[in-house]
């Protein structure tokens, strides 16, 4: 089975399984790195899709744990001290920098005959940020909490629409990491400052599991989720769904927790191999 187009969910530090999935996938002879030529996220697995379309998992593996071991909470209390001038949370300055090292001058060249797309969401004009950004991000985890859905929709009624960023418009590789950034905007803990003059927030809130971005494509998609889901996933078609074959007990907002990337990490290899082998 060949794949041309991939997706990957949101799921913040648990994004590390589909790295470890794709790699696994890979060696076991699956041949995603040649197979497929567009590959689509929201919020961290937008990460997750340049990190594995560069073929470069175990680089980005490294760097994140290094950055997380430096790490010593996801809550910097202290800097709740008047003049601190520091954030409370780490994480957006983690995040940004681990990008910027990550990315090299010649990635844009490197990307080539690829394509990736980037969902996030899009403020109804008439709702104040924070009054939106509230609303959202509860009714979303209610949805989520109460039907287990794998491809949420009620935040759309609230009037949040999608923007999606192509990484074929960047010139420089600064504008992907704009585009990944704004992609993952989770205030208070991942602030952002908006994409082109636009508020918007975290993808997820769209459909954490953009599969219909891949709609309309030639091929066969593979989806990679983050997550195991409590109903059953859809049989294989057009689109293929997998999941962590055990639960990932590192939360999606630990940057603290190397081992716990590592472990992560080697759960998708050992679910990338198992499916590699069952399909090719």
């Amino acid at each position: 089975m060949h794949f041309q187009n991939a997706i990957f969910a949101g799921g913040g530090s648990r994004c590390l399984w589909q790295v470890g999935f794709w790699d696994g996938a890979n060696e076991a002879g699956l041949g995603l790195d040649t197979s497929v030529n567009y590959a689509a996220g929201t919020s961290a697995g937008c990460t997750m899709a340049l990190v594995v379309s560069l073929g470069r998992g175990p680089e980005a593996l490294a760097l994140f744990k290094r950055l997380t071991a430096a790490n010593p909470a996801n809550i910097h209390w202290k800097n709740l001290k008047p003049g601190s001038g520091k954030p409370l949370f780490p994480h957006l300055r983690i995040y940004r920098q681990a990008l910027e090292e990550f990315l090299m001058p010649d990635d844009l060249k490197n990307l080539e005959g690829k394509q990736l797309e980037f969902l996030m969401a899009r403020f109804p004009r008439y709702m104040p940020s924070s009054l939106g950004t509230a609303l959202a991000f509860t009714i979303y985890g209610l949805e989520k909490h109460i039907t287990g859905v794998l491809h949420p929709r009620w935040t759309r009624k609230l009037g949040f629409t999608q923007i999606v960023a192509n990484s074929r418009e960047a010139t420089v590789v600064g504008e992907l990491v704009d585009a990944i950034l704004a992609s993952t905007c989770v205030p208070p803990v991942l602030a952002g400052d908006g994409f082109r003059g636009q508020r918007v927030l975290d993808g997820g809130i769209i459909d954490n599991v953009p599969a219909h971005l891949a709609d309309g494509r030639e091929g066969k998609t593979l989806v990679l989720l983050s997550k195991r889901y409590r109903q059953e996933l859809p049989l294989p078609g057009q689109r293929v769904y997998v999941q962590p074959s055990e639960r990932i007990t590192l939360d999606k907002f630990d940057y603290a927790n190397p081992e716990g990337l590592q472990q992560t990490y080697d759960l998708g290899r050992r679910d990338g191999a198992a499916f590699a082998a069952a399909y090719c």
